[in-house]
C-alpha cells in the first residue's frame, strides 16, 4: 500500500478497508505525535492527542473531500485539538486560582540528565526555545522544519496566506538564531 495516495487510502477506509486506515496511521503517527508534543509540551498529552486525532479522522472520513491535501487536513485537526486542550488548561488554571485551590500540574518533561550527550542537551534547549516562541510562529516553524510541509500546506493548516507563513517562519528563525546561536 506504500504507493497508494493518502486520498485513495481514506476512500478505501470509507469503503470498509481497515488496513487502509492502518497504513494512514503508520504514515502519520510520528508527525502527529511530534506536532502535538511540541504544542502541548507533554508526552502523555501528545499520545492522547494522537489517538483523538485519528479517531476524528475515522469519524469524518466519509465527509473528507479528496483534493490531495490530506496531510494539511490531518495537521489542521491535530492543531485545533491541541489549541482546544491548551485553552481548557488555561480555563482550569483560572478557575482554580479564583477558587483559591492549588491544582498540581503534572510533571513536565525535565531537562536531559547530566550523563546525556551534548546533542541531547542541545535538542532539549532547542525544544524549550521553540516552546517559548509565540504560538503562530511555533506552529509554523514546527510544521516547516520538523514535518517538512510546504508554505502552502502550512497556510492551509493555520488558515493564513502563504506570505504570512513566510513571515512567521522568518521571525521564528530569527528568534531561534539569537537565542540558540
Amino acid at each position: 500500500m506504500a504507493d497508494i495516495t493518502d486520498d485513495e487510502l481514506l476512500a478505501m477506509y470509507s469503503d470498509g478497508d481497515a488496513e487502509a486506515f492502518d497504513t494512514l496511521f503508520d504514515r502519520y503517527r510520528a508527525p502527529v505525535y511530534n506536532f502535538a508534543h511540541l504544542m502541548l509540551g507533554r508526552a502523555d498529552g501528545a499520545e492522547d492527542m494522537l489517538q483523538e486525532t485519528f479517531m476524528a479522522v475515522a469519524r469524518t472520513a466519509e465527509r473528507y473531500q479528496p483534493h490531495g491535501h490530506f496531510r494539511s487536513w490531518l495537521m489542521r485537526i491535530v492543531r485545533n485539538r491541541c489549541l482546544n486542550e491548551l485553552e481548557a488548561r488555561r480555563v482550569r488554571r483560572r478557575m482554580a486560582a479564583r477558587s483559591g485551590l492549588d491544582l498540581a500540574e503534572p510533571p513536565a518533561d525535565g531537562p536531559s540528565p547530566p550523563e546525556r550527550l551534548e546533542r541531547s542537551e542541545q535538542m532539549a534547549r532547542l525544544r524549550d526555545l521553540i516552546a517559548a516562541l509565540p504560538e503562530r510562529q511555533r506552529e509554523a516553524i514546527v510544521l516547516y522544519a520538523f514535518e517538512q510541509m510546504s508554505y502552502r500546506e502550512i497556510g492551509d493548516v493555520l488558515g493564513v496566506p502563504v506570505n504570512t507563513v513566510k513571515t512567521l517562519i522568518h521571525r521564528a528563525r530569527a528568534t531561534l538564531a539569537l537565542d540558540f546561536g
